[in-house]
């Protein structure tokens, strides 16, 4: 880094990084939500009265499609995913709406105060899935018809239609961050546009009268408003969220005189073209935005098939190889590895994600071959497995340069699961605020990788910043034993100096991990190498050093870790949030060493055998 962008405060340097990676069309739209979230709003001119202006007075809609989908996805869905669906919608009817674990108990079930709702001390999100009306979808995932719902469930929802329409405008002050945020809106008019498929297709009775229009014209309206505020400023998933939203409405107005067909179908030709990578991976590298990208492409391609038009050729490709990336990244325990920002309980269970597209059309494929090639692999993630357990390895970049929202410094972070059972996690994310437990969920020590002092390899910080990239180097040979190497070196303009480079040995029963590091931070400060234990995971430090993972009970045990070359081996307690809102305890291992005059070398090597074999005495981390 030069002399004067070292002097500058972290949060210039950041803000400034962050600025200057913005693509053209990014900055544009950032431009024009500001303008029209700060200039319009003040303008004496009636934009909600516009829009309705613009619905026609009357519509007609095809729901055929979206029945046909809800019905199998719903088919997918485990009994106790349904049974939660049903619980969550019971008791949100009866005004207790839970989001993000935080939950606000509205005086007036069936009457929220949309802008006044009681959540002030929950962030941004919690709003956010109230005005994505996400009650309603777990109402008509959890019962396959509005009959089978208790009738307080179906009268509260018909309800909010109703007082949403009566009472939330467009164009109020601050409408773009709250109640009109365009990725809502694509969420609410998803959500919607299922809900009157749910609630008045088919051959249902006691539709109350006007609600079929009210929905309609809601939708209608929320089309609108979206195809004039496509986030071209935010991009990555939420441009996924948008195509699908219009390409819905489409279906939805076959006669209508509005381009959203067209338009969603073309965003998500676009968007999928450059946010799937070749080996299928989506390129913000998060397992959880993976699941939720890639089932709204399965669902693109269930309401063409079910509206009796073809899906082109390219949607079909796209979507195949997203799930075949999903499929891929499929641990033993059938939950989602938590890389990056990702954490249970926002995409669909894992299971259902796949049984949904293996529904639709694409079904079980192996793993897709270049992720385990050499030569591929450009989402960067790596299975090594021995006879005992999976071993995933991160080996690619934190994501794309003009999007740091969802990084976190976890390059060549390791992941593992002996027998099925889930023993090194990485630390998910607890919410998107600008907090302390945000910057440790994205820092490089929450994840189970090297740290050199008290640098980051990537500098970080607020909710969504992030510095000078850097980007692993990997190479994968899935022969036996198999092999893993990947290094990267922090960025000339990073406050961090140091190159670091990981070797992953995995053979038999046993993965062998050796560490290098070497610049001019390794030589004045200690490097700590982490393992995070699964909260149900004890650990214990033996006096020779060696330590010891057991089960919950202390008496199953679960894995031994040789720590080699270190000068320090110590446990600490950490936090877990497996889910938004949630926080757990758990143990964290942190084997140090150094600092050195050259090279520092060190690592470890994990043996989950059930003989409980020792480490075999010619290992040296200095060889």
């Amino acid at each position: 880094m030069t002399e004067p962008t070292r002097m500058l405060p972290a949060a210039a340097r950041l803000y400034g990084h962050t600025l200057t990676r913005l693509e053209p069309a990014q900055v544009l739209g950032m431009a024009e939500r500001t303008a029209r979230n700060t200039v319009l709003a003040r303008l004496s001119v009636d934009f909600d009265g516009r829009y309705d202006d613009a619905v026609p007075e009357r519509l007609s809609v095809a729901t055929g499609p979206l029945e046909a989908d809800l019905d199998v996805l719903r088919g997918e869905l485990s009994d106790s995913t349904v049974r939660s669906f049903q619980r969550r919608s019971r008791r949100a009817a009866d005004g207790e709406v839970t989001f993000l674990n935080g939950t606000v108990q509205f005086d007036s079930p069936a009457h929220p105060d949309w802008y006044d709702h009681g959540a002030d001390g929950y962030p941004l999100l919690w709003s956010l899935k109230l005005y994505a009306f996400e009650p309603l979808r777990w109402a008509m995932l959890g019962y396959e018809d509005p009959q089978d719902a208790p009738d307080e469930v179906v009268a509260v929802f018909d309800q909010w239609v109703r007082d949403w329409t009566d009472s939330v405008d467009i164009g109020r002050p601050g409408y773009l961050r709250s109640a009109w945020t365009p990725w809502a809106v694509s969420l609410r008019l998803q959500t919607l546009a299922r809900y009157m498929a749910w609630r008045t297709g088919g051959s249902h009775d006691g539709v109350p009268e006007g609600l079929t229009e009210a929905l309609a014209g809601e939708i209608y309206r929320n089309a609108l408003f979206l195809a004039n505020h496509v986030e071209g400023d935010v991009g990555g998933n939420h441009l996924v969220e948008n195509g699908l939203a219009l390409l819905i409405a489409g279906l939805l107005f076959p006669e209508a005189d509005e381009p959203w067909f067209a338009t969603g179908r073309s965003i998500l030709g676009r968007t999928g073209a450059r946010q799937f990578l070749p080996d299928g991976g989506h390129y913000e590298r998060s397992p959880m935005y993976h699941a939720i990208v890639t089932t709204r492409f399965v669902t693109a391609c269930s309401l063409l098939a079910a509206s009796d038009r073809s899906a082109p050729n390219w949607l079909i490709a796209m979507t195949k190889q997203a799930v075949a990336y999903l499929r891929y990244l499929s641990p033993p325990d059938e939950r989602l590895p938590l890389y990056n920002d990702a954490v249970f309980g926002q995409s669909l269970p894992l299971t259902a994600c796949l049984g949904y597209a293996g529904a639709v059309g694409f079904g079980a494929d192996d793993r897709p071959v270049p992720s385990h090639s050499p030569m591929g692999g450009e989402t960067g993630y790596y299975w090594l497995d021995t006879d005992h357990g999976q071993l995933l390895v991160d080996g690619g970049p934190v994501g794309p340069s003009n999007l740091p929202g969802h990084s976190h410094n976890d390059m060549l972070s390791v992941l593992l699961w002996v027998d099925g059972q889930r023993v090194l996690t990485d630390t998910g994310v607890y919410d998107y605020a600008d907090n302390e437990r945000r910057q440790y969920a994205r820092s490089v020590a929450g994840h189970n990788t090297v740290q050199v002092g008290e640098t980051e390899p990537i500098e970080i910080g607020g909710k969504y910043l992030m510095g000078a990239r850097t980007e692993p180097t990997a190479e994968y040979e899935g022969a036996d034993p198999t092999l893993f190497r990947g290094h990267y070196e922090t960025a000339a303009a990073a406050p961090a100096s140091y190159r670091h480079d990981r070797t992953i040995l995995a053979s038999d029963d046993w993965w062998l991990v050796r560490d290098e590091l070497r610049g001019p931070d390794t030589e004045t400060e200690p490097s700590v190498s982490r393992l995070h234990f699964h909260p149900e995971v004890a650990v214990t430090v033996e006096d020779s050093g060696t330590v010891r993972a057991t089960g919950s009970d202390e008496s199953s045990a679960l894995l031994s870790v040789y720590p080699l070359g270190v000068s320090d081996v110590r446990t600490t307690t950490t936090e877990y949030f497996p889910e938004f809102g949630v926080t757990e305890e758990r143990q964290t291992l942190e084997l140090e060493a150094g600092p050195e005059s050259g090279t520092t070398a060190f690592g470890y090597l994990l043996d989950p055998s059930a003989g409980g074999h020792r480490a075999p005495s010619c290992l040296d981390a200095d060889k």
